[in-house]
């Protein structure tokens, strides 16, 4: 199941760990509106439509402040038709004018949805292997359904309370103070206590809603692996156990849900019950106002309307203000997405390539590690000209994949170097050097589409005729023919309706549409039944013409004819040679080689051209 992060962990890095601020960031939300304020044209529709409803939210009391007064001057002869329409019209206009309000902070919010997950992805984009091996699937995840959703309603409605509240408050103060100081000011007088309330609530609810969405993300990623490794669950018949973690992570979320309510259940109340102090003594000192002929009757009457509506704005903004707290949260974690340096990048040097063609790859004794003192790779040293095949074998966990991650450069060499054509690949363009790669994995990534989709995302220009030669050379044409749809065919997710031969076709089609200089095969064809297997070849073998090829097999049977061959075990290149030498060596090559059976009339499958691999 999805390991947490513990976040109070010392060992936990600083981009990883959520912030501990206990206060408002105010820089962090300059930021966060930047994402709406760059649409002016649709705020200024929002500033408008909220200053109206806010002015007509006052204007009710002033016609009820009016009708008393007409019938108390007028009696029967009052024109109350007059004041009705007035208020339809008033009601109607109001609403009108609410409708496209709503309307234009829904788009706002719509497209600053949209710009906050686009950021965050393409940076995501951008990042080195590392990054992903640090971070849970829930973490990302996380960040960019959930917390992105929560930044863009607090900023879309957040803003629409405050150009509503804010207009309807000013408006009715300014009436309040113009038809008598005296009750205006109690009106008021209890605001600084709302914000001293605030305050003292502030910390304890940021700090319960960084909690809630931490362990939001846990269950993410729990919800993530349990779908993906279902059929594990199933065979090993482990469903109770995953319900059992997860009940644990699920309980968590609500005890931390459960804080963070009541946290807000009290604060809310407290902000009503304070303001509604606030405008019970203003009532009763209205009321004495009135006995004593101070004030009229219908002014009292609206006094009592705008005092009860005037609490309302400054309970939305509390509300959103506790949201606020909540989607701080959110905001510190999506820009820790959004503001994560990736950790291979093109340096500041780098310069195009003066050259075309790859003639030659060099490992200068590269030694790698993932995590600090902890090598995987040591001292690696080797060199593989262009039509030339180098095959690395060895037991699992020897090493070979990682040599290949730091070939292709997903990461980079702790120590030594890697040249291409004599220069250090780090001086190298990182998007061109990629382009020169053709990789395909044991267990290759389909994409949800269609096949041609899928094979060409090795060369999204390439025309149908040229991927159907893609997909003859690699094999796959001829299922690919059987199906209904053919090319188009949809794989469903990550290629659910394919079994694992036929995406390993495709994966092999896709590289062969790239047409690159760099050839990777790792266990290539290890999912594929001996016919369709002789048939790649006589692709690849077209293919490998005239390109480096680097092979991870453990089928020795499959790389004999490889120009060199590296055993690597415990990191380390400890033979090396053609076939013929390891075998003359009667090493740990010729050990496994006859483990697998084989004998020196063993067939081959990779037909290479004999070509001569020097080392360093």
């Amino acid at each position: 199941m999805a390991e947490s992060v513990n976040t109070t962990d010392p060992t936990v890095t600083d981009e990883f760990r959520d912030s501990e601020r206990t206060h408002m960031e105010l820089s962090l939300w300059k930021r966060l509106y930047l994402y709406i304020f760059k649409y002016k044209k649709l705020l200024l529709g929002v500033t408008i439509c909220g200053t109206i409803v806010g002015v007509l939210e006052m204007s009710f009391g002033l016609i009820t402040m009016w009708l008393v007064q007409d019938i108390r001057t007028l009696g029967h002869d009052a024109n109350l038709i007059k004041w009705s329409w007035l208020f339809v019209a008033t009601c109607v206009l109001d609403g009108i004018v609410t409708g496209g309000f709503v309307y234009l902070v829904c788009k706002v919010r719509a497209l600053a949805s949209l710009d906050i997950r686009n950021d965050a992805f393409v940076n995501i984009q951008k990042q080195a292997f590392k990054f992903f091996d640090a971070r849970p699937v829930g973490w990302i995840m996380a960040r960019l359904t959930s917390d992105c959703e929560r930044l863009s309603d607090i900023l879309a409605w957040a803003f629409l309370d405050f150009v509503w509240g804010t207009s309807m408050m000013l408006s009715m103060g300014v009436v309040m103070l113009i038809l008598n100081w005296k009750l205006a000011l109690l009106t008021f007088a209890l605001l600084p206590l709302i914000a001293w309330v605030t305050t003292k609530f502030r910390r304890s609810i940021l700090q319960s809603a960084r909690e809630v969405r931490s362990v939001n993300s846990i269950i993410t990623g729990v919800y993530n692996e349990s779908i993906v490794g279902v059929a594990t669950s199933k065979a090993f018949v482990q469903e109770k156990k995953n319900l059992e973690d997860f009940s644990v992570h699920t309980e968590k979320l609500m005890n931390s849900s459960v804080k963070n309510l009541t946290l807000s259940a009290i604060y809310i109340p407290t902000i009503i019950c304070v303001g509604s102090v606030s405008s019970g003594i203003a009532i009763a000192v209205g009321g004495q106002e009135f006995l004593n002929g101070v004030i009229v009757a219908g002014t009292l009457l609206a006094f009592m309307m705008w005092m009860r509506h005037f609490l309302d704005p400054t309970i939305e903004l509390a509300a959103w203000f506790t949201e606020m707290q909540t989607a701080q949260a959110s905001a510190e974690r999506i820009f820790s997405v959004m503001d994560a340096e990736p950790t291979i990048r093109d340096e500041v040097n780098v310069t195009e390539t003066t050259f075309t063609d790859i003639e030659s790859i060099r490992v200068e004794e590269m030694s790698f590690a993932y995590r600090a003192d902890d090598l995987v790779l040591r001292d690696i040293d080797f060199q593989v000209k262009s039509g030339e095949t180098i095959a690395l074998v060895g037991p699992t966990g020897g090493g070979k994949t990682s040599l290949i991650s730091v070939l292709c450069r997903f990461y980079e060499p702790t120590n030594g170097r890697i040249l291409i054509n004599n220069q250090d690949y780090r001086d190298l363009p990182l998007k061109w050097y990629r382009s020169q790669l053709g990789v395909v994995l044991q267990h290759p990534h389909v994409f949800s589409g269609t096949i041609l989709e899928n094979i060409r995302y090795g060369k999204v220009t390439a025309t149908f005729d040229e991927v159907v030669e893609a997909a003859r050379m690699g094999g796959a044409h001829e299922f690919i023919e059987q199906l209904d749809d053919g090319y188009y065919t949809n794989t469903g997710t990550e290629g659910s309706r394919l079994s694992a031969g036929q995406k390993q076709l495709i994966s092999i089609a896709r590289a062969i549409l790239a047409n690159p200089q760099i050839l990777i095969l790792d266990e290539a064809t290890a999912t594929i039944d001996t016919n369709t297997e002789q048939t790649i070849q006589e692709g690849l073998n077209r293919l490998i013409a005239d390109r480096i090829c680097v092979i991870i097999a453990h089928r020795l049977s499959t790389i004999k004819n490889a120009n060199k061959i590296a055993f690597i075990d415990r990191g380390q290149i400890i033979e090396y040679g053609s076939h013929r030498d390891l075998i003359a060596k009667s090493g740990r090559y010729t050990s496994m080689y006859r483990q697998q059976g084989l004998s020196e009339t063993a067939s081959t499958s990779y037909v290479i051209a004999d070509k001569t691999l020097t080392q360093s």
